[in-house]
């Protein structure tokens, strides 16, 4: 199992409180969505939560995988 690293873990933090300022939620509701997203997912695709990411804005909702041009 790869260990992350303290900048990936800060850098990470850092953009959930960021989006979830910017969508008016708490940081702790952003995780939830992005889990559950994750959890629904994963039931029909092969996919690692190293290779998902999930952006929301105010307006929409972006999921990418690893491999996927935006």
């Amino acid at each position: 199992m790869l260990k992350t690293s303290s900048v990936a873990v800060a850098k990470s933090r850092l953009k959930t409180l960021v989006t979830s300022d910017r969508v008016c939620c708490a940081p702790c509701d952003y995780d939830n969505i992005c889990r559950e997203l994750f959890s629904s997912l994963s039931k029909y695709m092969e996919i690692t939560e190293e290779n998902f990411r999930v952006e929301i804005c105010r307006t929409h909702i972006l999921i990418t995988f690893a491999g996927d041009e935006t």
